[in-house]
């Protein structure tokens, strides 16, 4: 056991040699998040209780079951995103788990609606979120996305498939990625990842991301932007994965979009809330940029929307970080988060107080 675990006693008086650690899960969580890497990890360090919620149970059978199991846990891990039911943490709920000193959740910082943040600190419960583990695979996503675009890989490979061919004279759009000038909207862990990406493309990027220093771009090998709409202009391809907030709602907007030269290449992995959409549909239907998008307003699209019949558009599902194998990584990193914690090491993914606020903002509406 670590070092820094200092054991103790249960409330019947058993000896406490191992942290224990009360595992949510929800009805999806063992096909969609539990894994063999996330049973090993939390085996190696803590004793591990089972919580069950299923939606047939009441909302205070619930709340009841939970509570019962955190009475004598160091820990609480949701298998799962969002809440899996365990209700809201509510001051009172949190005093009945004297020994609790760790949370961790993946709900993209809306734990505000699960538990009260102020009350659990005054308690010293450390928390994590880990949904930018699976950040990697959004980054990959957006890259490859880029690159279909740029080759035309969907639209040329419908040709063939439908037994049609094509002469490289009849598609001179249709070029690699490498020194192209690129604009990055955001530079959280998406971008920080697609940036060592681009490394072997030897690109010209910017970023526009108003929180991050200028020393953190720079020493990823990029420029800061001080102007979303000059960045556009001087951008071939311009990469969107700012998430949605107040200050973001609407951020690309239709200044910015109509700033994009003829020919330029939209791509977009974060939400489109983030996006007017109406001028970049317009520019679309022009033929005057194309786009590869992945996340629309609403989800589905409405048949009819241009953005799933367009020749210059790619569309996908939303499925740039909805794999299995992204999905088990933010719970893996929930189960490393904790090991962290009893070890007393950093969390690699501690929640951060000022993106709750700003979500929470968004969600009423502020």
């Amino acid at each position: 056991m670590t070092d820094m675990w200092r054991g103790g006693q249960g409330i019947h008086g058993a000896p406490r040699l191992r942290p224990t650690v009360v595992v949510v899960w929800g009805p999806e969580s063992r096909e969609r998040h539990w894994s063999p890497a996330a049973e090993k990890t939390l085996a190696d360090f803590a004793d591990r209780v089972d919580v069950h919620l299923a939606p047939s149970l009441e909302e205070d059978e619930r709340q009841a079951l939970l509570d019962g199991a955190l009475r004598e846990a160091d820990a609480l891990l949701i298998c799962g995103w969002g809440g899996q039911g365990i209700g809201f943490l509510t001051p009172e709920r949190l005093s009945r788990a004297p020994r609790l000193s760790f949370f961790g959740s993946t709900t993209h910082y809306h734990q505000a609606e699960l538990v009260d943040i102020a009350a659990a600190r005054s308690h010293g419960i450390a928390m994590s979120e880990t949904a930018p583990a699976m950040s990697p695979w959004v980054a990959e996503y957006e890259l490859t996305m880029a690159l279909a675009a740029l080759r035309r890989l969907p639209q040329e490979h419908a040709l063939v498939g439908a037994g049609g061919w094509l002469d490289f004279a009849e598609a001179p759009d249709v070029d690699r990625l490498h020194g192209r000038r690129l604009g990055l909207v955001g530079f959280g862990a998406i971008h920080r990842h697609l940036a060592r990406l681009l490394g072997p493309f030897e690109t010209d990027w910017e970023a526009y991301s108003p929180h991050v220093s200028k020393e953190a771009i720079e020493a990823s090998g990029g420029r800061m932007a001080e102007s979303l709409t000059a960045m556009a202009f001087r951008s071939e391809i311009l990469f969107v994965a700012t998430p949605p907030t107040p200050q973001s709602l609407g951020l690309v907007n239709r200044e910015v979009i109509y700033a994009l030269g003829r020919g330029s290449l939209f791509v977009l992995v974060s939400r489109m809330a983030v996006v007017e959409q109406q001028p970049l549909i317009e520019r679309l239907l022009a033929g005057d940029l194309r786009a590869a998008i992945d996340v629309y307003e609403p989800e589905p699209p409405p048949l009819d929307n241009p953005l799933r019949w367009l020749p210059n558009v790619i569309h996908t599902p939303h499925r740039a970080g909805n794999t299995f194998g992204a999905h088990r990584a933010v719970f893996i990193a929930q189960c490393q988060e904790a090991k962290r914690h009893f070890a007393g090491e950093p969390l690699e993914y501690p929640l951060l107080d000022e993106i709750v606020d700003l979500f929470k903002a968004s969600a009423h509406g502020e």
